[in-house]
């Protein structure tokens, strides 16, 4: 699917980067393509890895859930998460990690400090979508994705170039270090024009403008990335082709192998499914598209067993699904809930085009942070048209088939979790009970600034839960950096 040619693709970053220079009061923007050195190639090891990270055996798929051997196809999936208040508000503070990605993915801040190359009010963030190619024969692509809403933060193998670029030290007046505009509120921009133009995150953009699909049989050296660490190899048990990206000059000439394209970022946009919630586990989810959602899942995840409700139909154009989270009395325990839920799901996601091996990977992947976090949750399936437009991908030669498949994480907070966060946060005024309730958010993990943020909102943005909000903000700055 080709929506421009290819030079004026090439051009683009091009000129967004000399625009954005001449904003910043200087001519050279800084860089905006970077590399850097790989783990040793080896296989993941699999002894000693958790029963929850290993990788499912392969299964035999019907000819119809498998590659058939002929034709150009592309499939990809990934997934959104936020955070929801009762109201079915979007909670900002989500750029927090929940799993570390490898240390050879890229984010902006270190490939922007190459040679030749934080912010909390996004509430969206967008994980793993992974792009799988298909081909009878070696093939060379170009593939640009764009994100009109967002920014791209990670990635790999490594891009050619994106967008917004990295600002270098000592090339804009103030700026000593490497600097991201898109996520410094701080960033001295020269005019309250090019404040506005450049500093919201949206308009990101990624292009790996030439790469090899390489042949079905290719045997070839994957960096690193052992499952006891990581879930990253659970996305590369499929039958795709392998993908070799050559080296970036100035940066590392080493040619880099991997099984697709991953790609990650943050961004603030509504999403299809507006969903509230009331009293005893209430759950009202509205479909705002004038097309169908696909497969949705109702979740209630306990410390030891867990409950859902799966409706496979969707929800109807314009529809509303009324549910209630499913009670834990009498729940399965976790692992048996974790199976039966895992099989559901790989059935709807066979029933989107991808091929079967993709579904259990996709599942597998995230299966330990939808089935196993506690908490309330929503799971959909976003129509492909939505992705389509969201994050638009060019890629050329054209497929001849593309399958794109979103599942939207929905993070519900009910008015009982609203009132026990508003409780914790009311003790922070207490000196003798602020130690408790700053516990009370920290066990939250990476859901703790949206739930504190929207404590805090509720109770009017006292001025004793700042320290506490600084502090967890401050506390993933590094994780945000490397987004």
């Amino acid at each position: 699917m080709v929506t421009e040619p290819t030079s004026h693709r090439l051009a683009l970053p091009i000129l967004l980067a000399t625009l954005l220079a001449a904003c910043a009061g200087t001519s050279d923007g800084g860089s905006s393509t970077g590399d850097a050195p790989a783990d040793p190639p080896g296989p993941a090891p699999h002894e000693g890895v958790p029963s929850d990270q290993q990788a499912a055996p392969a299964v035999p798929s019907a000819p119809d859930l498998a590659y058939p051997g002929k034709g150009f196809i592309v499939h990809e999936w990934g997934t959104d998460t936020v955070v929801v208040g009762s109201d079915g508000s979007l909670q900002p503070g989500l750029h927090h990690e929940e799993e570390d990605l490898p240390s050879f993915v890229y984010d902006r801040l270190e490939a922007g400090s190459l040679d030749g190359s934080i912010s909390t009010n996004v509430n969206v963030k967008m994980e793993t979508p992974v792009t799988y190619f298909y081909a009878e024969e070696p093939l060379t692509a170009h593939v640009q994705i764009a994100f009109r809403k967002g920014i791209f933060t990670q990635w790999y193998p490594a891009v050619r170039d994106f967008y917004p670029p990295i600002i270098a030290p000592n090339t804009v007046a103030g700026v000593t270090t490497y600097a991201d505009p898109a996520f410094d509120p701080e960033f001295p921009f020269g005019s309250p024009m090019c404040s506005e133009m450049y500093g919201p995150s949206v308009n990101g953009l990624l292009q790996w403008s030439t790469f090899e699909i390489l042949g079905r049989d290719s045997d070839v050296p994957l960096p690193e990335a052992p499952l006891d660490r990581f879930t990253w190899a659970h996305a590369r048990q499929v039958g795709a082709n392998p993908l070799r990206v050559a080296g970036v000059p100035g940066a590392t000439e080493a040619p880099q192998h991997e099984r697709f394209l991953f790609y990650r970022g943050l961004g603030n946009f509504d999403l299809p499914v507006r969903v509230t919630a009331g009293t005893g586990g209430a759950i009202s989810a509205e479909n705002t598209l004038d097309e169908a959602i696909g497969a949705v899942f109702v979740l209630n995840v306990g410390a030891s067993a867990g409950a859902f409700v799966a409706h496979p139909q969707g929800i109807t154009t314009g529809g509303t699904l009324v549910e209630r989270a499913p009670s834990l009395d009498g729940a399965p325990p976790l692992d048996e809930f974790v199976a039966s839920l895992g099989a559901s799901m790989i059935d709807a996601l066979d029933a989107t085009g991808l091929y079967h091996d993709e579904a259990v990977a996709m599942v597998n992947t995230w299966k330990r942070q939808w089935f196993r976090t506690p908490g309330v949750r929503v799971l959909y399936l976003a129509p492909q048209a939505w992705t389509d437009a969201s994050i638009p991908i060019t890629i050329d030669p054209a497929p001849a088939d593309v399958v794109r498949v979103m599942m939207l994480r929905v993070e519900v907070l009910s008015p009982e979790i609203e009132a026990a966060d508003v409780g914790a946060a009311r003790r922070l005024a207490d000196p003798s009970l602020a130690a408790g309730a700053a516990r009370h958010f920290d066990d939250l993990g990476r859901f703790a600034e949206p739930r504190l943020r929207r404590a805090l909102a509720l109770l009017g943005e006292p001025a004793y839960g700042e320290p506490l909000l600084a502090r967890i903000a401050a506390g993933a700055t590094a994780s945000a950096a490397r987004e």
